[in-house]
């Protein structure tokens, strides 16, 4: 395959607040090193020609759980968020992973993140029993032969005991390590932890100590619904954000949270002052009863916000939607959350608040991650309404090509270095004999 130098595009969406009609870029090394007009390209060998397209960013999964896909066909209780973990998720899925299911999840989620123009994503592995010392490497291998990049980690609280608990910070330190080693941070490890009600306070500073230590993230799931909040003051006299200030655990200034839902307004205080980043699953919560997420309060906080999934796939262009309707509706304006501002959060913010700083947008020095978007639309484009076009009216089906580090990984919705039609099908072996028997599974 030749090597890709630059690209000409009908329409160029640097970032969501800048487009240019007729410019392209160059690409050097993997980076972009110069936006031009496209007659500077014309004849340039290793120059695509998307003269006919929109080429914009891809997109940033800031928290997914790639596991969470053999959740096909299962049918969860009607509970809130504690009593849902404690009665089916962690007994029935969690606890029941193993290397192989790691292994055909991750290749399953590969897919779909590439067929919507993902090609960044925040996973967080829930897998304790699973061979220790080879879960986030089996997921490692997977995103290096799909050419994604990724922040992986694995979960780590007391739930089960506090050496297992312990096990899995130490892996998630020898992750950091090893990824360290290879010279590239296309995909690196954080500390990960889980909430206030499944770690005890010494756990929890134990985890940060880690991450400061090593001058890496750590990242928790934070707030998914109401329960968090009224166990964390029933124990401890205040709210979630107010303990973890209390104990010093967001120090080092390099930390994350996921979900978020439920909030007060001191919480989202503490945390912008902090720098503390969060990533927000509108389609996600909404499904799991967990409420909407406050993300225009975030964003006047100074929180930088990242969008995920939470199960390891999804349409994000419909997500992104998701997202800003949620807003326009809890708020009563659509003002409360524009396009523009949902599409940088999908893009750019939500890389920038986990520590990529060259991600997300298609500026001189950033890397060459795009996709390539079919051209036709229903209205007439100026460079004011193109990005809006994007967010309302695109799909998957109107990506033709994704590129990372500029080179080709997806086309026409499938993955190009990954064997599709065997990863389907043990997906679908491996999502039956899963719940085979078990009382949760759709009747056939």
């Amino acid at each position: 395959m030749a090597k890709t130098t630059g690209i000409m595009a009908g329409w160029l969406i640097v970032s969501a607040n800048e487009a240019k009609k007729g410019h392209g870029f160059v690409i050097e090394n993997g980076k972009i090193v110069e936006i031009v007009p496209n007659e500077k390209l014309m004849g340039k060998e290793g120059v695509i020609d998307a003269r006919e397209h929109i080429v914009c960013p891809t997109f940033a999964c800031t928290h997914t759980h790639m596991y969470e896909t053999i959740a096909h066909g299962a049918v969860e209780p009607n509970l809130s968020l504690k009593p849902l973990l404690e009665d089916f998720w962690w007994p029935v899925v969690e606890n029941r992973q193993t290397l192989e299911t790691i292994r055909i999840t991750s290749e399953y989620a590969s897919l779909e993140h590439l067929k919507t123009g993902v090609t960044l994503i925040n996973d967080i592995l829930e897998a304790p029993f699973a061979e220790a010392g080879k879960r986030l490497l089996t997921e490692e291998k997977v995103l290096r032969k799909a050419g994604i990049k990724g922040v992986l980690s694995l979960e780590s609280n007391e739930r089960i005991s506090t050496e297992n608990g312990e096990v899995n910070l130490k892996e998630n330190q020898d992750f950091i390590l090893a990824m360290r080693e290879t010279g590239s941070r296309d995909i690196r490890g954080t500390i990960c932890t889980h909430t206030t009600f499944s770690c005890s306070v010494p756990f929890l500073m134990k985890a940060a100590g880690m991450a400061r230590d090593m001058d890496e993230y750590i990242q928790i799931h934070m707030n998914e619904g109401p329960d968090e909040d009224k166990c964390c003051f029933d124990q401890y006299g205040m709210t979630t954000a107010e303990l973890y200030k209390k104990i010093g655990f967001w120090e080092g200034g390099k930390a994350w949270a996921n979900q978020c839902s439920c909030m007060e307004p001191v919480e989202l205080n503490i945390m912008g002052t902090l720098g503390v980043g969060i990533s927000t699953q509108p389609r996600s919560n909404a499904l799991c009863n967990a409420g909407i997420a406050p993300v225009s309060d975030m964003l006047k906080n100074g929180i930088n916000v990242g969008l995920g999934t939470d199960n390891g796939e999804g349409n994000f262009f419909e997500n992104m939607r998701y997202l800003a309707l949620m807003q326009m509706g809890k708020n009563y304006t659509k003002y409360a959350l524009t396009p523009l501002q949902a599409f940088e959060i999908a893009t750019e913010m939500g890389p920038k608040g986990l520590g990529f700083t060259d991600v997300g947008a298609l500026r001189p020095g950033y890397s060459a991650d795009f996709q390539i978007l079919t051209g036709s639309a229903a209205i007439y484009l100026r460079e004011e309404n193109v990005v809006q076009e994007v967010f309302w009216r695109k799909e998957p089906e109107d990506i033709k090509e994704v590129y990372v580090n500029g080179e080709l990984v997806a086309r026409d919705g499938r993955a190009i270095h990954l064997d599709e039609t065997r990863i389907r099908q043990e997906f679908k072996d491996c999502v039956r004999d899963f719940w085979k028997g078990q009382p949760y599974q759709l009747a056939d």
